[in-house]
């Protein structure tokens, strides 16, 4: 004869609720967490672009006033938050066989832009953002610096982002002339 067992033969419908419950949840938590490491996977592959790009702005810009005849600065900082300062000349240099360069401010970072006779060209340095950008010239050598404003002055720009400090000094040429202000030097 048989032995009746009272063992369950399968799960019932609520203990099925609940494990389907555990899972979504599981499901959830897993699905914030990529989308968290996609994220920041993704912010700093922006970062590092943003480095790069400063690291040749600086290795220009050093080149640049080191060959430069005559250089002529601002003095006065350039805020790109603010909409007039788009485009406003910071440091214009000039080189020897008659070439000019001239670093304006743009709304994401500066622009390089060099003629040579009737031949002109232009490079960006995208940054990423409204930097508040100044040039000087401190004994023989010429600075260069870019800052993000804080936070407060520019409401539209992302909080998770980094501030970026871009701090450039250029030895000169030993017979290069060096002007304070562009606003003096041009009518």
């Amino acid at each position: 004869m048989r032995r009746r067992t009272n063992a369950p033969r399968g799960t019932s419908l609520a203990e099925l609720l609940a494990v389907l419950s555990g899972l979504g949840v599981a499901m959830a938590i897993a699905t914030g967490l990529v989308h968290t490491g996609m994220r920041q996977q993704s912010m700093s592959r922006l970062e590092l672009e943003r480095d790069r790009v400063a690291m040749r702005l600086a290795r220009d810009f050093r080149e640049d006033v080191r060959q430069a005849v005559v250089v002529e600065v601002t003095g006065e900082p350039v805020d790109v938050s603010l909409e007039d300062a788009v485009g406003k000349p910071l440091v214009r240099l000039s080189l020897p066989a008659n070439v000019r360069v001239e670093y304006q401010t743009t709304a994401q970072g500066l622009t390089r832009l060099t003629e040579a006779g009737d031949r002109r060209a232009h490079e960006d340095y995208v940054l990423g953002g409204a930097l508040r950008w100044e040039a000087g010239v401190e004994g023989s050598c010429a600075v260069l610096t870019g800052s993000t404003p804080e936070m407060s002055a520019t409401p539209h720009m992302p909080r998770d982002r980094a501030p970026l400090e871009v701090h450039v000094v250029a030895a000169m040429s030993p017979g290069a002339e060096a002007e304070a202000s562009l606003e003096e030097a041009t009518p």
